[in-house]
């Protein structure tokens, strides 16, 4: 058993539960790099993360499906559920430099990281919560993520942040 399995299975066994690995999305968005750095163009590199998580899923399943007690098979389907929603769906962002981003979007984008919420991001540039709203929902499409943390995340990735 891979040393990162068998640390997630201990830590789950131990009572720490999931709090205590990797943000599942540190792990897919680590694949993705892995593979890149092997060569793996980025679409391929999507394609084979998705892939990997669809076996995942599907081994998780046949092994819930195995299980002699009800909550070992419900720990399961949960995981199994869960790791299929990491699947990659919304559009890829643009491969090459800033994926896109108007000056706004970019201003926006940089204030994202500090804990400052968006109304106070909206104070300090000087505009409406609704405008700092929009750029906020644009950064996150054209970066192909669905939150602030993953925004910065991917962000410091390509070099913008």
């Amino acid at each position: 058993m891979p040393e990162a399995t068998m640390c997630t299975a201990r830590s789950a066994h131990e009572g720490r539960g999931p709090a205590a690995r990797p943000p599942a999305l540190v792990r897919k968005t680590s694949l993705h790099g892995v593979l890149r750095a092997l060569g793996h163009d980025p679409r391929s590199a999507r394609t084979t993360v998705d892939a990997c998580l669809v076996w995942l899923a599907e081994v998780l399943v046949e092994i819930a499906v195995r299980a002699e007690d009800a909550h070992t098979a419900t720990v399961l389907a949960d995981e199994a559920s869960a790791t299929l929603a990491m699947l990659s769906t919304r559009a890829p962002p643009e491969e090459a430099g800033a994926p896109g981003l108007t000056p706004s979007e970019l201003v926006v984008l940089s204030k994202l990281p500090g804990t400052v919420p968006l109304r106070g991001i909206a104070d300090e540039l000087h505009v409406s919560l609704n405008t700092v709203r929009s750029h906020t929902r644009a950064v996150y499409r054209k970066l192909g993520v669905g939150s602030r943390t993953q925004a910065v995340y991917r962000a410091r990735e390509l070099d913008l942040l």
